[in-house]
């Protein structure tokens, strides 16, 4: 059932204003220190999900950081999506919106975001394209690197990211696509192949040590992997955070609090 016009240009109106902010932002955003962050991992439309985040840990937290997949899979990515930036426009500073690899068309054809605009909205699934393309890749704050799936083969140094195409529907460039599909793999050496398809790897301890190191960084923290809420790994280096229940695992967030991390159940 389509929604009304009033609703449709609302939301067309929230999508504008966060493709402008989006823009009038670097695509690697170095945040200051914080006492206090949360990172939340994949949502996929768990509209539930993402409410209990902004009722349970806004006010206890300085910066709230999603690592993307904000639609597919659930049956309400437009009101989780909606949620999330109409919070971040309130409040930029606190709430941090990255990408994720189904803020694309590649997902969206197949995992039913496309569908849903179509019938919620109608024909503006573009508008949602265009955002997406323009959507920030990754963050630093107090030593780790946040980004959706991973480090990439050819990404040297993290300053590299600011010099990568916007817009960027796919996207394209490889060190985007892997940032955004590549997991990790403690037990392998290098980048390996991953069976996520062509142009996807898997990233080995080895690999991600260096990376760190060269970039004075203490961690990677990122989603992408249907994991029960959190999984530390390579010596509690890599941290991966999963917020979705449609895995049938527990949804969780990753909190930061004063050097220490540890998980809340959502």
């Amino acid at each position: 059932m389509t929604w009304s016009k009033s609703v449709i240009d609302e939301v067309l109106e929230l999508i504008k204003k966060a493709h402008n902010f989006f823009m009038s932002n670097p695509l690697l955003l170095e945040l200051p220190e914080k006492d206090r962050v949360a990172f939340i991992g994949d949502t996929h439309g768990a509209l539930d999900v993402t409410e209990k985040v902004f009722r349970e840990l806004y006010d206890k937290v300085d910066v709230l950081i999603f690592l993307g997949d904000y639609v597919d899979r659930g049956l309400q990515g437009i009101e989780n999506l909606k949620l999330i930036l109409r919070k971040m426009l309130e409040n930029p500073e606190k709430v941090i919106v990255l990408r994720g690899n189904h803020e694309s068309p590649l997902t969206n054809e197949f995992y039913g975001f496309k569908g849903e605009v179509l019938e919620k909205m109608g024909d503006y699934y573009e508008d949602f394209v265009n955002m997406f393309s323009v959507m920030p890749y990754a963050a630093t704050i107090n030593g780790y690197f946040c980004v959706h799936g991973g480090i990439a083969r050819n990404l040297e140094d993290i300053k590299q990211i600011n010099s990568l195409r916007r817009p960027d529907v796919n996207p394209d460039d490889e060190i985007a696509f892997e940032m955004l599909w590549n997991d990790p793999r403690e037990e392998l050496e290098g980048f390996v192949p991953n069976i996520r398809g062509e142009g996807t790897y898997f990233y080995g301890k080895d690999v991600t040590l260096k990376f760190l190191e060269r970039n004075n960084l203490k961690g990677i923290i990122r989603g992408h992997e249907a994991v029960d809420g959190i999984r530390f790994e390579m010596d509690n280096r890599v941290i991966t955070v999963f917020s979705s229940r449609y895995h049938g695992l527990g949804a969780g967030a990753l909190v930061f609090n004063r050097g220490k991390l540890y998980k809340v159940s959502l």
